[in-house]
């Protein structure tokens, strides 16, 4: 039997207190499932969590949140743990990469830039964010782009990447009533292109599309 952490004089536990939990679980003698775990097997719970985590706020649960929170840090501990393990990197490494980011990018905070506003705070992040990443091109700043991003959410940044760079994509105009709904390149091009107008417009399409749908079901549901 292994002993494990207890609780402090205020009746919690800490976050290295999960740490040493999960390093427990996956050493010696620890759990055969937990031991078993990769960094690419763990891939699809890293997505469901964060999906779960995001539901509990739609929802104004503040006790899922604190729970599916956990889980999604549990995530990041069992990833750091695994990477330990195989000498590439731990916990600190983690923190330490996050720390340096969060520096670099609030330079309005932490350096001399000035940012009075949202909008200029956000610019300001962009242009350390491309500084950072070293891009020199819009190929390697598109080639950025996760490929796990949902359709809809990938193609907005693709649009938003383009037109900071000035370049245009050469989609055609659209007229609705002669779109070939079947055609699936003519409906990709017209999602794009509503992609794009809308990220002009500052409208998120991903958060648009998801609120109608909410409403969709919702009405079928007859709520």
């Amino acid at each position: 039997m292994i002993e494990p952490p207890k609780k402090g004089k205020d009746g919690k536990y800490t976050v290295n207190d999960l740490l040493k939990i999960v390093e427990l679980l996956r050493s010696p003698g620890g759990c055969p499932w937990d031991r078993a775990q990769t960094h690419y097997s763990m891939e699809k719970p890293m997505i469901e969590e964060a999906y779960e985590v995001v539901d509990a706020i739609d929802k104004n649960d503040r006790d899922k949140m604190v729970e599916e929170l956990g889980d999604v840090l549990l995530q990041v501990l069992f990833h750091s743990v695994i990477g330990q393990e195989d000498g590439e990197f731990d916990l600190d490494d983690v923190a330490t990469r996050c720390t340096e980011k969060m520096i670099e990018r609030h330079r309005h905070i932490f350096g001399d830039v000035k940012a009075d506003c949202p909008e200029e705070a956000l610019a300001t992040w962009e242009q350390a964010k491309q500084k950072e990443k070293g891009f020199s091109t819009l190929k390697e700043d598109l080639d950025d782009i996760p490929k796990c991003f949902p359709a809809l959410l990938r193609a907005q940044k693709a649009a938003k990447k383009i037109e900071r760079a000035g370049e245009t994509t050469g989609v055609r105009e659209f007229d609705l009533g002669g779109v070939d709904f079947g055609d699936e390149k003519e409906v990709g091009e017209l999602l794009y292109e509503i992609c794009r107008r809308a990220t002009e417009k500052g409208t998120e399409c991903e958060l648009a599309l998801k609120r109608k749908t909410d409403a969709v079901i919702e009405e079928k549901q007859g709520k």
